[in-house]
């Protein structure tokens, strides 16, 4: 058991540490730290560089957090979930404070996505629908987010208490951990919202801000 540890959480936290926002970005000959929100993740790669680069960067900081703890549940099934957790974790971590960046990263929504579209599905996908209809709503991705974020643990919650299960889980208190990290995480994204600067959600009216 310790063994496998061993292998898959280093393995899981530096494919999390990859920054594909800030290697696309940089292909294009941009430092995306200093574009826009000076964020990695695809929000703001998709303001600067266009959807044809964010929706790559989107879908592999989503694949990044699926793919060790799926790995992990096709090959030793449920006598490893916590290994398949613990790993999910780690590659939000990574995500979040990638050391190929001095420890600074993305806010992880789209690597918890992957995450726990794997280890809780069901929840993500009511989570998934709060967050689309928030930000067709309102036009910011970062509300969308932060809905996002408080709704998780709640689905899950609630979820469990329809289906007669504990929600005194690894798996909910790890969502409870990630979901308050991200929201610290959009603490300035907050103070814009409340004072009327957030950016916008498209490149067009992003660059009227700037």
């Amino acid at each position: 058991m310790n063994e496998l540890y061993s292998y898959f959480l280093p393995a899981s936290f530096l494919l999390g540490s990859i920054p594909f926002g800030f290697l696309a970005a940089k292909y294009k000959g941009i430092d995306i730290r200093k574009k826009g929100s000076g964020n990695i993740g695809a929000t703001n790669v998709t303001r600067m560089l266009g959807w044809k680069i964010g929706l790559p960067v989107l879908l592999l900081d989503i694949v990044k957090g699926a793919v060790f703890p799926l790995t992990i549940r096709l090959i030793y099934g449920e006598s490893q979930e916590l290994l398949s957790l613990f790993c999910g974790v780690v590659a939000v971590l990574g995500h979040m404070f990638s050391p190929f960046l001095k420890f600074k990263g993305g806010k992880g929504v789209a690597t918890s996505f992957g995450v726990f579209a794997v280890l809780a599905p069901g929840p993500i996908l009511i989570t998934l629908i709060v967050f689309l209809s928030l930000k067709k709503i309102y036009g910011f991705v970062s509300i969308g987010s932060i809905g996002g974020a408080i709704t998780l643990p709640i689905s899950y919650y609630l979820l469990s208490l329809i289906e007669g299960k504990s929600f005194n889980t690894p798996i909910f208190w790890a969502i409870i951990c990630i979901s308050s990290t991200i929201l610290v995480l959009h603490r300035t994204n907050l103070i814009r919202l409340i004072k009327g600067q957030e950016f916008a959600s498209d490149k067009e009216k992003y660059k009227d801000q700037e």
